[in-house]
């Protein structure tokens, strides 16, 4: 059990490191425009999957399936989205290279690439943890120095309330808007009864 829970430690330590150590080689643009090329593209090619499959029927190739067509529809735009996010990194990659800011790009691919590693095994963790699954693989991570913090991190990320940072960051740019509308109306308002008192007044005089 000992030996199972010491090849877990060194195993998820040494992709971390080996990870890491490609995001070193890449920097923190690459490694970044990589993740918002994955993560991006699946946004894109959910969003707008329907003009990727019309525009497949009418220049390339009209497939008898329509299922297939959205298939591929899905898969080429999200990949066509990612080539492009890893053209513009590797672009800016040089440019900061050029600018003396390349130590600064490595090690934020280190950081990146051994984090991205990091929570995804987290994650893992926290959701095993929550199924019946647990109960079984517990046991042989009493001892593992690795194992709890996953874990701890794990539930940190899946309790996140993502609806609740939304309200809030919809809150911060409504509010204002609404306050400068409630200021408009109560000016409309000023405006509208100083203009029937100076009627009225001159009503009464003439």
């Amino acid at each position: 059990m000992m030996d199972l829970v010491t090849w877990f430690d060194i195993i998820v330590i040494a992709l971390v490191l080996i990870l890491g150590v490609k995001g070193i080689i890449n920097g923190l643009i690459k490694e970044a425009f990589g993740l918002i090329g994955l993560i991006g593209g699946l946004v894109v090619a959910s969003r707008f999957s329907d003009v990727a499959e019309s525009f497949i029927s009418k220049n390339i190739y009209k497939f008898e399936n329509p299922s297939f067509l959205q298939f591929v529809a899905f898969i080429g735009l999200w990949l066509v989205f990612w080539l492009v996010c890893l053209l513009v990194g590797k672009f800016l990659s040089k440019i900061v290279s050029v600018s003396g800011l390349g130590f600064l790009d490595r090690f934020g691919g280190f950081v990146m690439g051994s984090g991205k590693i990091f929570l995804t095994f987290s994650a893992v963790v926290a959701v095993m943890s929550g199924t019946s699954l647990n109960k079984m693989i517990e046991p042989y991570f009493t001892n593992s120095k690795v194992y709890p913090l996953l874990l701890e991190t794990g539930r940190w990320i899946t309790n996140i309330d993502v609806k609740n940072i939304k309200n809030e960051l919809d809150e911060m740019v409504v509010r204002p808007k609404d306050t400068n509308k409630s200021d408009a109306f109560i000016s409309m308002d000023a405006n509208a009864s100083t203009n029937t008192d100076t009627n009225v007044t001159k009503g009464e005089e003439k």
